[in-house]
């Protein structure tokens, strides 16, 4: 360790360092949320069409129930409800899966912020012990 240096010395390079430290935790921050905002509107886009199945599973239960009234048969009628059933599951699957990509909580959980936390207690440190 170089002991001719000066304070000052010592203290501009560590603000160097600090400006240098928030860049590049910005830059990690513009990342990661760029990523959850990626996964967020998948998300979005998996809750759509699970509506839109959803949609289309009640115009066959519609459809088997008027089936059902009109021929008592029940062969064009069972035909539909079974289509309508397993639209009714896969639809369901589908907006579980991209509710659960639209929690908002994963947005504040980040590992940016929990760096910039630690990096803040470093930098708290250095200016102590100068």
């Amino acid at each position: 360790m170089n002991l001719d240096r000066g304070i000052g010395t010592v203290f501009s390079e560590l603000i160097g360092e600090i400006g240098a430290l928030v860049r590049n935790e910005i830059r990690l921050a513009k990342t990661e949320i760029a990523e959850k905002l990626r996964s967020m509107a998948l998300g979005l886009a998996l809750t759509a069409a699970g509506f839109f199945l959803l949609i289309l599973a009640l115009v066959f239960l519609l459809q088997a129930a008027v089936g059902g009234l009109m021929l008592l048969g029940l062969t064009f009628a069972l035909a539909s409800l079974i289509v309508a059933v397993v639209a009714i599951l896969v639809a369901g699957a589908v907006v579980w899966f991209g509710i659960s990509r639209l929690k908002i909580g994963r947005l504040s959980d980040s590992k940016t912020a929990q760096q910039m936390k630690r990096d803040a207690a470093t930098v708290r440190s250095q200016v102590g012990a100068l």
